[in-house]
């Protein structure tokens, strides 16, 4: 027996119940709620090109070979024998120091479900005990077990390729289909509670804006669809942050393509958003509010610097977490200015030295922001549209660190046509803000797995 093993579990194709309750929230003023499986169809449709889903689409291949056999041969276990296994195999993971119930797969999966994996787990190695004549208690190795499984590959026909299977199949066994929501249930069982949380609000998103969109008669076309494409690539090829990148080239980097982003109901759900925003705020609207309130407005979606920053956490008092005062934050920065200003470049010093996770990532590149740009401190964006472009700033104070800020390119003043786009852009995200704020969302499910251990 392999403690590992619990770690990639087969998931059964067989049919299960759906899921309970992981969320709550308000649509229409009504309670509504969201089920177990409307987040695993939300994490398999975003996941299935991407290593995590083929990985996860092969175990349910596997699975669903190992039962057919198992079944057909008649070496399925008991559920006491597996209940025994699992009850020997939870002493072997206290004894390595872990705990049981600590494991994401044995926290997100309800007991049934789980005693079912374990089931299949048990079924393969005793077809290739059967399939070599070996003992009972003989060991079977991991080699061994894949090579049965390449073997009944062979004895039947398997289909696995997205773009052989309908939009909601993951996988096909002699015809037999196994659904899109068996991955994402196994998807499920593996993610932490940000995970879930993540496609739990993606669900609560997409469902109010199907509602409205059906309230205000709005439906999204083919040609709505392809428009939203093409703004997208316009997007894409003015986002510096992207180097030149298209974003056909983008998606395909991601397991994805234009074809199947049209197919995604987050990519619709992304057009009836825009279409909802262009009818609660038409251009005659957008055009007197720009009228009225210009200078605002214009600090909101008007001209944009392209800003770099290395950001360095303080406090008055440091403490365990964050270990530098201010005085210590700003002789960090006059340090990595002055590299800067000898000729380093400003993305290699940022990597090094901001405290920015993202930041880390992209060399301190934050985008092209507006004057009111959310994210960054106001006394960073004052500085930072006061300055020339090419222009390094002295270290900024602001009220969680402090920052050195680049000025990598000032965009020149846009038409009025271009900041009202812009305005309605932030009116997306407005709607967006003002769905989850009457949603009242409430996460109730993040560890179905009640049984004792």
């Amino acid at each position: 027996m392999h403690a590992c093993l619990l770690l990639v579990p087969l998931l059964t194709a067989m049919p299960q119940e759906p899921g309970e309750v992981l969320a709550r929230f308000v649509l229409d003023g009504k309670p509504a709620v969201v089920s177990r499986d409307d987040v695993a169809l939300e994490m398999a449709f975003h996941q299935r090109r991407r290593d995590q889903g083929k990985q996860g689409a092969e175990h349910l291949v596997n699975s669903a070979l190992v039962r057919m056999e198992a079944e057909e041969k008649k070496v399925m276990p008991s559920p006491e024998e597996v209940e025994a296994w699992w009850k020997a195999m939870q002493e072997q993971i206290r004894a390595a120091g872990r705990k049981p119930e600590n494991l994401p797969v044995v926290r997100n999966t309800p007991h049934a479900e789980l005693m079912k994996d374990f089931a299949n787990q048990l079924a393969h190695e005793r077809l290739v005990r059967t399939e070599l004549d070996l003992r009972p208690t003989e060991g079977v190795s991991p080699d061994l077990l894949r090579l049965w499984l390449k073997e009944a590959r062979d004895r039947h026909t398997v289909v696995d390729d997205p773009e052989q299977l309908p939009i909601g199949a993951v996988a096909s066994i002699d015809g037999r289909e196994i659904p899109m929501v068996e991955l994402g249930r196994l998807l499920l069982r593996t993610s932490n509670n940000e995970e879930r949380e993540k496609f739990t609000r993606q669900v609560v998103l997409l469902s109010t804006l199907e509602h409205m969109a059906r309230t205000q008669g709005i439906e999204v076309s083919k040609e709505d669809l392809e428009r939203e494409l093409d703004r997208k690539r316009r997007e894409a090829e003015g986002d510096p942050r992207f180097g030149g990148l298209g974003f056909d080239q983008l998606l395909k980097s991601q397991g994805s393509s234009p074809q199947l982003l049209v197919q995604s109901r987050v990519f619709r759900g992304q057009v009836l958003q825009r279409k909802l925003v262009e009818k609660l705020h038409p251009d005659d609207k957008l055009t007197a509010e720009l009228a009225a309130n210009r200078t605002a407005l214009l600090e909101q979606a008007g001209p944009r610097r392209h800003l770099a920053t290395i950001f360095v956490r303080a406090l008055e008092e440091p403490n365990a977490l964050i270990t530098k005062d201010f005085a210590a934050a700003t002789a960090q920065l006059e340090k990595a200015r002055k590299r800067v200003v000898d000729g380093e470049e400003f993305d290699t010093v940022a990597r090094i030295e901001t405290e920015d996770t993202g930041g880390k990532v992209r060399g301190g590149d934050r985008g092209l922001c507006f004057r009111r740009q959310p994210g960054l401190p106001e006394e960073v964006l004052a500085a930072a549209f006061g300055m020339e472009e090419g222009e390094l700033s002295q270290p900024i104070r602001a009220a969680e660190g402090v920052h050195l800020v680049k000025v990598l390119a000032i965009e020149p003043v846009p038409s009025d046509a271009v900041v009202m786009a812009r305005l309605r852009e932030q009116r997306i995200d407005d709607l967006t803000r003002t769905i989850f704020e009457t949603a009242k969302l409430e996460i109730t499910g993040t560890e179905p797995n009640k049984q004792p251990r």
